[in-house]
């Protein structure tokens, strides 16, 4: 294409795109149009739609200027691509912000100052900080200024709006983060639909919250069916009922305190399911510390939603396997636009405190969903007030609803934490230490003396099934080498974090083969096997750490009390657990172990450890 072709498509009215092949436009009045019209449209979900329609309508008004009319048509040019300098356009809107609403206006012009390149600071060594922006020397954009005067709320009606709804939503953090992702999200969209039409059309999907928890519910009753009438699975039932009945709740934060082996992943579903539909909302996030535990949880959920379409449960996480996802996914995790999302904590959290648009981008779609932080337990201490203080705004302002799960729940016997992030939280579960007796299946036997690896090793192989857990992947490896020089048979698996997720899986799925067939097995591992990964060995061994950790170690025993009692041994290793978080828990576990001899995993035990360790 040359470029008296290009110029036939110059028009009085300024230009926001031009598709590759030099044919098609899109005006820029149109854009700022679609994009106010998603901007509103998603922060009307918490009450800022005013001030989303604002920026909508100004982010790229500096496309208006001479300069960057040149730039866009010139870049059609493959042979112009090269010569084609930068233009910053986004300057210009956060100028005008700032010029028409004042001090207000700083607010606004952060986010459309940042809606490329990222939020920038106020003051910092950098000519890209929005104080020097705000005084910058740019293109001349002022040939929209009359288009958009009319479609603007002035300085006053937009103050008020501002002040009615601060009153709601008091952390203008949050407010300038919720405004951001919006916009980011509206203008990529739109943009999308223009440039690449084909994929904003494989970004949709028909399946409601509705249909989900009809399916999900039809599901739990063909299961019902199927499991056998155990004690442990009578309990499992009670705890699932007492999910259904918090579901009627009003929408706030609510804890979930279940013992390991309860069922939590299913019965916190059920409560979300149930909860989203009575208060109408639109997803359900559900929170895993670690990539090492996400696998088994997002494989339940497929198996239970996988048959209406592969696309409904959505894993965004480091430890994606490549080859099962699809486009919709693909896309789906830029912007968290999906009907369930399979996440870590990192993944989470990061994003509310990064300045990067392609991270900020899904926030506005986390307002109006219902969050379930399974093993809140695993929540970093250096991390965890920023992390409450989120879950707090979100359940407060932005129409969440938060579900906090664990076996131990730490967080709860924080009374300051309590005080300050965690207010009016409520139990599903009526009688958490009546509770704990019934799923009481594991005798803990605490070996004070040191023990060497070899030792350990001897131990192991003397049980026909036995698991052992340590804190190091150097220890795992050790061990593993001990008891394979040991044993009679072959079948000793070593876990670690350092297997790719593929090799792990097939490991994981060899060793249940073993147990289900009562065949000898010796397992050893680092702590990725505590939490999320159904097995049940009759022994475990466990190197000296947290009680919580412990605990959770003692969830991979006798899962589903088919024994009188598992037995649970904990040891200390003749080398230290590594220094740091994982070295003052192990110090802090010793002294309740030291304490409560006849039972470690005793709720009492659980509280005083972790009054102990913080």
């Amino acid at each position: 294409m040359n470029k008296k072709n290009i110029r036939q498509f110059s028009t009085k009215e300024p230009i926001a795109h031009i598709k590759e092949d030099g044919i098609e436009i899109q005006l820029l009045s149109t854009h700022l149009k679609n994009t106010h019209k998603l901007c509103y449209e998603f922060c009307s979900k918490f009450g800022l739609e005013k001030l989303g329609s604002i920026i909508g309508l100004t982010h790229d008004i500096g496309k208006a200027s001479k300069a960057f009319q040149n730039k866009i048509q010139n870049s059609v040019l493959k042979d112009d691509v090269n010569n084609n300098p930068h233009v910053d356009h986004s300057t210009a809107g956060a100028q005008f912000l700032y010029e028409k609403y004042s001090d207000f206006g700083l607010i606004l012009a952060y986010i459309v100052a940042g809606h490329h390149a990222g939020l920038p600071n106020g003051i910092d060594d950098s000519n890209a900080n929005l104080n020097k922006r705000l005084k910058k020397e740019i293109e001349d954009y002022k040939s929209i200024v009359d288009w958009l005067d009319d479609r603007l709320p002035g300085k006053i009606e937009a103050i008020d709006f501002l002040t009615k709804n601060a009153k709601k939503i008091t952390n203008l953090y949050l407010i300038v983060k919720m405004l951001y992702s919006a916009l980011t999200d509206a203008d990529f969209l739109d943009t999308e639909a223009f440039m690449t039409a084909e994929n904003a059309e494989k970004r949709r999907y028909e399946i409601k919250i509705e249909q989900l928890e009809k399916h999900f519910f039809n599901y739990i009753e063909n299961m019902k069916k199927e499991i056998q009438q155990t004690p442990i699975n009578i309990e499992r039932k009670k705890i699932l009922d007492w999910n259904l009945q918090a579901a009627e709740l009003d929408p706030g934060i609510f804890s979930l305190t279940v013992p390991t082996g309860g069922g939590k992943t299913l019965s916190s579903m059920a409560f979300a399911l149930k909860h989203a539909v009575k208060y109408h909302k639109d997803r359900i996030i559900y929170v895993i510390p670690y990539t090492t535990i996400i696998e088994q949880n997002a494989q339940v959920f497929h198996n239970i939603f996988g048959n209406l379409s592969p696309d409904i449960v959505l894993e965004h996480h480091s430890g994606i396997d490549i080859e099962k996802e699809t486009v919709f996914n693909r896309l789906a995790s830029q912007n968290w636009d999906a009907p369930i999302i399979v996440t870590t904590n990192v993944q989470f959290f990061e994003s509310f405190y990064n300045n990067r648009s392609s991270a900020n981008r899904k926030l506005h779609n986390i307002a109006n969903s219902i969050i379930i932080f399974d093993e809140a337990q695993m929540f970093p201490p250096e991390f965890l007030e920023p992390s409450l203080a989120i879950i707090n705004e979100l359940t407060n302002n932005f129409g969440c609803s938060a579900v906090i799960c664990t076996a131990t729940q730490p967080i709860l016997h924080r009374r300051d934490l309590l005080k300050e992030h965690l207010k009016n939280v409520r139990e599903i579960i009526p009688d958490t230490s009546k509770l704990y007796q019934k799923f009481k299946r594991v005798s803990t036997h605490y070996i004070k003396e040191q023990q060497n690896l070899e030792k350990i090793a001897e131990n192991l192989i003397n049980h026909k099934q036995a698991l052992s857990i340590v804190n190091t992947r150097k220890e795992a490896r050790i061990l593993a080498e001990n008891a394979a020089s040991f044993a009679a048979h072959d079948n000793i698996y070593h876990l670690s974090t350092l297997m790719v997720p593929h090799h792990r899986k097939a490991v994981l799925k060899s060793i249940k083969h073993c147990l289900n067939n009562d065949e000898n097995c010796t397992v050893i591992s680092t702590q990725l096997i505590e939490a999320g990964v159904d097995v049940d060995f009759p022994v475990v061994y466990r190197a000296i750490a947290g009680l919580d950790s412990i605990a959770q170690a003692a969830g991979r025993c006798n899962r589903e009390g088919k024994m009188q009692q598992g037995e649970l041994y904990i040891f200390n290793t003749d080398t230290q657990p590594p220094p740091g978080y994982l070295r003052r828990s192990a110090d802090s576990g010793k002294n309740i172990l030291n304490q409560f001899k006849n039972d470690a995993l005793d709720k009492e035990a659980i509280e005083k450890y972790f009054e102990d360790f913080w």
